[in-house]
């Protein structure tokens, strides 16, 4: 499978990337490095150097043919989300929403989203559970479970299917 792991260079997204790799897929990372480093590309790895937010470059690199997208590309400070809300919507919502809309446009139909724990807010119950009540605490927490809705939609509206890692 040809897989693009968006936020690839991040410290989950090299080790992500790498089990790809190991198991016989074509990696391509695309990452703004704002966050991640180049010294995550592994050999043997493409690499896009683009930002979610920018479209026409999400448009061309999906272009290329993919079997599937992992997104990892969020702003992930609880705290610092709380005092730049704007920071977060538009980075975590609206890029991807750009995501979403570029996939559209591709014929790649499948996506694997890295949520959070954070969409349950202060635990009910232990431990917690895919049925645990969603109640976000933090901004980060609530960016994270609006997109998980927003995908339900675009698989129900536009056959993108997805699973959301919590």
């Amino acid at each position: 499978m040809k897989v693009l792991v968006i936020g690839g260079a991040g410290y989950i997204g090299s080790h992500v990337s790498l089990e790809l790799m190991d198991a016989g897929h074509q990696v391509v990372v695309y990452d703004n490095f704002s966050s991640g480093s180049k010294v995550n590309i592994f050999k043997g790895e493409s690499l896009v150097e683009g930002d979610i937010m920018d479209v026409a470059k999400l448009e061309k690199t999906l272009a290329d043919g993919f079997d599937g997208v992992i997104h990892l590309a969020a702003f992930k400070a609880a705290g610092e989300s709380m005092t730049a809300p704007e920071k977060y919507a538009r980075n975590n919502i609206s890029g991807t929403i750009n995501i979403l809309n570029a996939l559209c446009g591709s014929g790649t139909k499948r996506i694997v989203f890295s949520s959070s724990a954070a969409v349950y807010g202060e635990p009910e119950y232990l431990p917690v559970d895919e049925q645990h009540p969603t109640n976000p605490e933090n901004f980060y927490g609530f960016t994270k479970l609006e997109i998980e809705r927003i995908l339900h939609w675009y698989d129900r509206l536009k056959g993108i299917r997805y699973s959301a890692l919590r």
